[in-house]
């Protein structure tokens, strides 16, 4: 028992027992979206709660989001759907997402 203590004392030390973003989880994230250098209106939001696989947001971007950890920033790249907002459809946007919390 001392040793498995131990093992977690160590694992937390490091980092490395960390929650990663699964299918299923709810991840809190900040997220503002980007068509090329300028920030596009409705692409902003703060502390949105996200069920990872829950094809709530458009296609491809839950997907990059699975594997982060609380923290940690990504660009999550996609191309919006042709059948979308005018000034957006069919066009490749960056989202800069920051994961705040995990929750299983």
């Amino acid at each position: 028992m001392k040793k498995f203590v131990g093992i977690l004392a160590m694992c937390a030390a490091l980092g490395a027992c960390e929650k990663t973003a699964k299918n299923g989880d709810t991840v809190i994230i900040d997220f503002a979206g980007f068509l090329g250098e300028e920030q596009f209106a409705g692409g902003t939001a703060e502390n949105y709660p996200l069920k990872l696989g829950s094809h709530t947001f458009v296609p491809g971007f839950e997907e990059q989001l699975v594997g982060a950890k609380v923290g940690e920033t990504r660009d999550v790249n996609i191309t919006f759907p042709k059948e979308y907002v005018p000034n957006l459809a069919g066009k490749d946007v960056v989202f800069k997402v920051t994961i705040k919390d995990i929750k299983k």
